[in-house]
């Protein structure tokens, strides 16, 4: 997965805060920028996102640029000829509306190394299917989905996953937006995400949800500006280990502690449907457990197994459906709110990680 942020040349976005955050991300490692000309009104809007383009290319970036019929209008452009855009130092095109299937395939075909990218929100398989007899070149074609800036108006997980899997059959890489914690674009400023439900959560946590469930192949920060510490967040991100961030309850032992906070877990190859199961925590155990907040097992609770259930004690295990209490079973901590929905990534033989957070 990669990662990319976004830029653009509104009033409140100068071309000076513009350059600053593209070296920002530049020495973070980030290698993608968006931007659009679909939202520069202005002749003078328009030139701001070229020379802005054009910094971004000269900065060794890869840029993708929102554009529709209307900018193709504006700058003379034509299906056969993307050179207008080669020219600028755009890598690829997002084609937002006002072009056909046969548009896209003959514009996949060029020879200016230009990628299409069409929308992956509003794509179908007919559609793609269109591309294929009018002979698009689907190694040129990618997917980008839609950002929402109006609360309510994003994806459901359900909608975005069916687009996805449609589009990965045709081989396409997907592109797809989380809103910033820092900054967010006006005129609404409720976020940029393409998932509604990442539009209240924070953007490290929106990015695990895409990263650990394999749905993106480049991520992008829809607002702009995100902070040094939120890109660092989420490059730094192990999609081959779920990290989940805990609440642990009052009372729990030392021991308990050091099971909960090893370096890394691994769920059992021969998984529960029940609950996640650590391989590694009863391993090493050897001190007591005794037993302690012997409670109903709500789902994402965390538990672990107490002197009463002999051989196990000490096993830790995350549950995945409401379970009764048992006297064995101490529940020490829950899995935060913003994390639960990573636990569907757990699967059988995945490792995974828990990091206490504050309350």
């Amino acid at each position: 997965m990669e990662l990319g942020i976004s830029v653009y040349t509104s009033d409140e976005y100068t071309y000076e805060k513009n350059m600053k955050y593209i070296q920002m991300a530049k020495n973070l490692g980030v290698p993608n920028v968006f931007t659009s000309f679909n939202i520069s009104s202005s002749k003078k809007e328009i030139e701001k996102t070229i020379d802005l383009i054009r910094y971004i290319k000269k900065e060794g970036l890869h840029t993708s640029v929102d554009v529709s019929s209307q900018i193709f209008k504006r700058f003379n452009a034509k299906i056969d000829n993307l050179s207008v855009f080669y020219d600028m130092g755009i890598d690829e095109i997002r084609i937002d509306y006002g072009f056909s299937a046969e548009d896209i395939a003959y514009m996949s075909n060029n020879n200016m190394g230009i990628s299409i990218v069409i929308n992956a929100s509003t794509s179908d398989s007919s559609y793609m299917e269109e591309i294929l007899r009018y002979g698009g070149n689907m190694t040129n074609i990618g997917a980008c989905h839609n950002f929402y800036p109006r609360r309510y108006t994003g994806l459901s997980h359900s909608f975005y996953n069916a687009k996805n899997d449609m589009l990965k059959e045709y081989g396409l890489e997907i592109s797809s937006f989380i809103p910033s914690d820092t900054g967010r674009r006006g005129p609404l400023y409720e976020g940029l995400p393409t998932l509604e439900e990442h539009r209240k959560m924070p953007s490290y946590a929106a990015a695990k949800d895409l990263i650990y469930g394999s749905m993106t192949d480049r991520l992008y920060l829809g607002d702009a500006y995100a902070s040094k510490q939120e890109i660092e967040d989420i490059l730094g991100i192990d999609k081959e280990t779920v990290e989940l961030g805990v609440h642990l309850f009052d009372g729990v032992s030392c021991e308990e502690r050091q099971i909960i906070f090893k370096d890394c877990h691994t769920n059992r190859r021969d998984a529960s449907e029940y609950l996640v199961r650590s391989v590694e925590a009863r391993v090493d155990n050897t001190s007591n457990i005794e037993s302690f907040n012997c409670i109903d097992r709500k789902y994402g609770s965390i538990t672990i197994d107490n002197i009463n259930m002999g051989r196990y004690m000490g096993e830790l295990q995350i549950v995945r459906t409401a379970l009764p209490a048992d006297p064995r079973v101490n529940v020490v901590g829950r899995v935060a709110e913003s994390d639960i929905r990573c636990l569907k990534y757990i699967h059988p033989g995945k490792k995974f990680a828990l990091i206490e957070e504050d309350r």
